[in-house]
């Protein structure tokens, strides 16, 4: 059979094919050499078989398996086609199992209709929003989620998922945020404020703890740049604290500190400082501990005024134990002057002149004394006392809200130091009746009987009092006063009655001075026994005083059946 030749038109066709076909040959030659071919399809006459690029894929799955945030692959009806082991860890599957089953099924109740907007958004173009994810083992985890539409032959509509897991940040944040709300609190408090993180580590710190510290505070281990030292005060008062380090990790532990007094051992060698501290742990949303918040309260002038106080307490006391020792002396003396004196006298009348005589001694030095005395407690103890309740008033204004504690102490002192500072008036009142010169006797008789109905409020009073005013001189005034002090102490001390009446009558040349009870009486024989030693002197003073200023004396008394004391002066009597 003869060979037929081609056609000069058949050649030009076949040959403009292969030139046709040898462009695709180098285009596709030049894609792959750069990067723009992943695979190659072959045609074979069993069927078509596809060849990966292996440099390509290589490097992009080694590219996706790497990074921190989870990737994957969605089909459109949400489907996983890929995932990365980062996914898997984030939803808490293993990979095997993770692909094939659907994403939105791991995605919080309340947040799936956000999840599905942005699926949707993210099949057209590109989407990304922040959602819920509770994995398979039934934790949360805030997470990113950033759609973009994706080419994919054999899935149409595929969508390319990127997941970052926003655990860390969201506890970074809550932590930044209740930071923030305080922020004002660390730039101006004058107390040491610290926030530390899970690891102990300081995120915060206030300018104030920059200060004591003196060195850069921020990422630094709480125990190693802040020395601190608890007391150990179970040994009670009779044995000296001992102290023992104290660390933040109690702290994290989720363990309250309240009003905990500690020591910090600034650097470079510095003093110790007394502080007082406050502490708790920062909770997230699931209760777990986040960090730590602390702070600290400088109180070692306090306790050094503390101190102070506490000295001059005991120097006050060891000054009226002299002062009282020095009064028995001195009285003892009185009274073996007296004895001496008693013992000396050969004449009857002249004992009872001397004995007389150095009564009245007796009653003008005890008089001095107690005036001497009462302006020593108003003087010297009332005043020091006004002077601390002042200053602990001005600390007081001094706190910061931090401090309330501190402040609640101080706000606990002041009844007391009011009590001391009224009993100190009422001695006062009681040794010296400086009350005449500004009430009068009438005046200051009427307050003296106030006082005791409020003292004895078991018992019903009965007062009558004419004016007394301009009707003696100072001198016999200060003689009513204590004689009539005298007989409400011992009604108070001894009589137990349940009715008290008190009458001062004033007529044109004397008054009358009556209290009656109805006690427990006595026997009046032992007021003058000198061989009773249960006998008072209370009652011979008084009728030593009244006898003095030219008046006279009567008693009346019975056991069970109360007792009756009147005394009458005349007008204007008694010496100055």
């Amino acid at each position: 059979m003869a060979t037929s030749h081609p056609s000069p038109e058949d050649l030009l066709a076949e040959n403009a094919d292969l030139r046709i076909r040898l462009e695709e040959a180098e285009d596709t030659l030049r894609a792959i050499r750069e990067g723009e071919v992943d695979a190659l399809v072959v045609y074979r006459p069993a069927g078509e078989q596809i060849y990966t690029l292996k440099g390509a894929d290589h490097s992009y799955r080694i590219l996706i398996e790497a990074i921190n945030e989870g990737a994957g692959i969605l089909a459109l009806d949400g489907d996983i086609l890929y995932a990365n082991q980062q996914l898997a860890e984030i939803l808490g599957a293993p990979l095997e199992r993770l692909v094939g089953t659907y994403i939105s099924d791991y995605v919080e109740a309340a947040d799936r209709e956000l999840f599905m907007a942005l699926l949707s958004h993210g099949r057209q173009s590109a989407s990304k929003g922040e959602v819920s994810i509770r994995n398979r083992y039934g934790v949360i985890v805030p997470a990113y989620l950033s759609f973009r539409s994706f080419n994919l032959e054999e899935s149409p509509g595929a969508v390319c998922l990127v997941v970052t897991d926003l655990t860390q940040q969201k506890r970074q944040e809550d932590i930044l945020v209740e930071e923030k709300l305080s922020r004002a609190i660390f730039e101006q408090a004058e107390a040491v404020i610290l926030v530390v993180d899970p690891e102990g580590r300081i995120l915060r710190a206030s300018h104030e703890a920059h200060r004591i510290c003196r060195d850069d505070l921020l990422l630094r281990q709480f125990d190693e740049v802040l020395r601190l030292a608890s007391f150990d005060t179970t040994g009670g008062k009779s044995s000296p604290a001992a102290s023992k380090p104290f660390s933040i990790s109690s702290i994290l532990q989720g363990k309250i500190f309240h009003g905990l007094e500690v020591s910090f051992s600034p650097p470079e060698g510095r003093e110790p400082l007394e502080m007082l501290l406050n502490a708790g742990p920062l909770l997230g949303r699931q209760e777990e501990v986040m960090g730590a918040v602390v702070t600290l309260t400088d109180i070692t002038e306090c306790k050094r005024a503390e101190e102070a106080l506490k000295q001059a307490h005991n120097q006050l006391e060891q000054k009226v134990k002299d002062r009282t020792a020095e009064l028995r002396l001195m009285v003892a003396q009185l009274k073996e002057e007296v004895m001496d004196r008693l013992q000396a006298e050969e004449s009857l009348k002249e004992s009872e002149a001397r004995l007389r005589h150095l009564s009245s001694r007796l009653l003008d030095a005890q008089e001095k004394e107690r005036k001497r005395l009462a302006a020593e407690l108003h003087d010297e103890l009332g005043h020091a006392l006004l002077t601390i309740k002042l200053q602990l008033r001005v600390l007081e204004r001094g706190l910061t809200p931090e401090q309330h504690k501190l402040a609640e102490n101080i706000e606990a002192l002041q009844p007391f130091i009011d009590g001391v500072l009224d009993n100190v008036r009422r001695l006062y009142f009681d040794l010296s009746p400086g009350n005449l010169e500004d009430l009068g006797l009438t005046g200051a008789l009427r307050q003296m009987l106030d006082e005791f109905a409020k003292h004895y409020k078991n018992i019903r009073w009965q007062i009558r009092i004419d004016n007394l005013d301009r009707g003696f001189p100072l001198l016999t005034q200060t003689v009513i006063y204590r004689i009539v002090q005298e007989i409400l102490t011992n009604i108070g001390k001894h009589a137990k009655p349940s009715r008290v009446s008190v009458r001062v009558k004033r007529n044109p040349t004397a008054a009358l001075f009556t209290v009656e009870d109805n006690g427990c009486g006595f026997d009046t024989s032992r007021i003058h026994s000198l061989n009773d030693p249960n006998r008072g002197l209370g009652l011979v003073a008084m009728e030593e005083r009244v006898r003095m200023q030219g008046g006279a004396l009567e008693i009346i008394s019975r056991e069970n059946q109360g007792t009756r004391i009147a005394f009458t002066l005349p007008l204007g009597s008694g010496r100055e």
